[in-house]
């Protein structure tokens, strides 16, 4: 036990850059994302001790030298990209790559010539210990408020669905659609030259109510979901620096309440929500209902990739014999792409699915990366004004027949939401084009009635629960906010809507 203690500092570092970089990130990067990346960084840390103690036939200096690695490996990234900012272009990967081999040669020479290494074991353990405390110590405070924050909201929204327990066979499924950074068509027009009438019309004609002149409440993905989901704003929240999980929002739990059946799909940028769903529809089975050991990067390991040494192999991909640029951007995007199209499978078997069920699908597009030609051909760019459109192009296609195979299969005719959680994207971009967003409802024509060009999204599921559920939501102001942190509700930042209806 003792001599496996003595040896612990090449783990405690190969984990510290990846829980550095998630507390970073707190607030979208929950603790399941990173297990596959911190299993990996021990496995590769054991491979590489075995090894190297086969060559020195010492375990003292193989841990060392194995150390080495690991630093070099996980500060490259980190070291390009801040040269990069101080110096711009002049830093290129050939010069950094030479200091960083010269480097491991002198101190790995000066390693095996060490005669007394124990020192140094005891100070990079005790180095090492201090980094992970530090590193992990603010994400455990954050998990556990988000903990006791999670029960207090539970008990509020238990109390505010109390009523809510009695289901009939009358009462439809329930989809909600987000559309990542999709915008209105005003918008479109006006900032790509994107005529999106035809994709309006087409909702029009099967049935749905499109709020032309709608704004999202906030312009950032886990606020516009929050709100969406609880129906309020985040200012009323009690502690609106730590959001309630939604898997305790007023939607999860009333409709919980009623019996119905929670369903999500596998997302890449599942650090943004966490239903908890009774249902989660996967290409492949997750351990423990929640780790995926074999797919594709998510959106923390895409980031951590970029830190790390591999970096040089994602900016110079014409290092490694046989591949371009292109193999490269298919390889990054390509579990982006996957679920994209996978997501939109499955949304048409729903129907099929006994019960009545509540679906959560949160597709990433037509947000970044701009990876989808208008037929879904793989093609990309990193240019907003052509990826954007192309992008609208290719899920207004292929969203369109899904949504026709939902509402003609359904026994039920359903209710679908489908809404941008905040508007476009590029350095062109306004608050207000920010803010404005795609809002179509498929619902019962009382129901209709209630809706208005310029409904939020804080106002949906009143106007829904109202109607099929006969509660008693006032519908609030519809307010939007322009802002990135949860302190920053002042008027000043509050962005009018000046759109007229077409």
């Amino acid at each position: 036990m003792k001599k496996l203690l003595s040896n612990i500092y090449p783990f405690l570092l190969a984990g510290y850059p990846i829980l550095a970089l998630r507390k970073q990130n707190l607030v979208y990067v929950n603790f399941t994302s990173i297990i596959r990346s911190l299993l990996l960084s021990f496995l590769i840390t054991v491979v590489l001790f075995l090894l190297l103690k086969l060559l020195t036939k010492d375990w003292g200096k193989a841990g060392l030298i194995t150390t080495l690695i690991i630093m070099l490996f996980f500060s490259y990234g980190h070291i390009y990209t801040q040269l990069q900012l101080s110096f711009g272009d002049s830093i290129r990967h050939r010069y950094l790559i030479i200091i960083f081999v010269f480097a491991f040669i002198l101190v790995g020479i000066g390693i095996l010539r060490l005669r007394n290494i124990e020192p140094v074991k005891q100070f990079l353990t005790a180095f090492g210990l201090i980094l992970i405390v530090f590193s992990s110590s603010q994400a455990i405070i954050y998990d556990f408020s988000s903990y006791r924050t999670a029960e207090l909201a539970k008990k509020e929204v238990q109390a505010k669905t109390a009523n809510t327990n009695s289901l009939t066979e009358e009462l439809p499924d329930i989809y909600l659609i987000i559309l990542d950074g999709y915008t209105r068509a005003d918008v479109l027009a006006e900032a790509y030259g994107f005529d999106n009438s035809d994709f309006i019309q087409d909702l029009g004609d099967m049935g749905f109510y499109v709020a032309n002149c709608s704004q999202s409440n906030y312009p950032i993905t886990k606020y516009s979901l929050s709100s969406i989901m609880n129906a309020d704003y985040l200012q009323n929240y009690s502690n609106i620096e730590m959001l309630p999980p939604l898997k305790v929002s007023l939607v999860n739990e009333t409709l919980k309440n009623l019996g119905y059946t929670t369903i999500a799909f596998e997302n890449s940028v599942e650090g943004h929500f966490d239903l908890m769903e009774d249902i989660h529809i996967s290409r492949k089975q997750q351990a423990l209902g929640m780790i995926d050991f074999v797919g594709g990067p998510n959106e923390f390991e895409a980031e951590l990739i970029k830190t790390t040494l591999l970096k040089l192999f994602y900016d110079m991909p014409q290092l490694l014999p046989g591949l371009t640029l292109t193999d490269l951007q298919k390889a990054e995007h390509n579990e982006h792409y996957r679920q994209t199209f996978f997501i939109l499978e499955e949304l048409e078997k729903i129907p099929q699915m006994n019960g009545h069920n509540f679906v959560f699908a949160h597709l990433l597009v037509p947000h970044p990366p701009y990876i989808f030609a208008p037929t879904g051909d793989f093609r990309f760019t990193d240019d907003a004004r052509s990826g954007y459109p192309s992008n609208v192009e290719f899920i207004n296609s292929h969203l369109l027949p899904v949504l026709n195979t939902i509402i003609e299969t359904s026994e039920t005719p359903p209710i679908i939401i489908i809404q941008g959680d905040h508007g476009a994207y590029g350095n062109f971009i306004t608050p207000q084009m920010r803010l404005s967003i795609l809002n179509a409802y498929y619902v019962s024509d009382e129901t209709k009635t209630s809706l208005y060009s310029t409904i939020t999204p804080v106002n949906s599921f009143r106007v829904i629960f109202n109607h099929y559920l006969d509660t008693d939501f006032p519908l609030l102001e519809d307010i939007s906010y322009f802002m990135k942190k949860p302190d920053q509700f002042t008027q000043d930042n509050i962005i009018e809507n000046t759109c007229t209806t077409p």
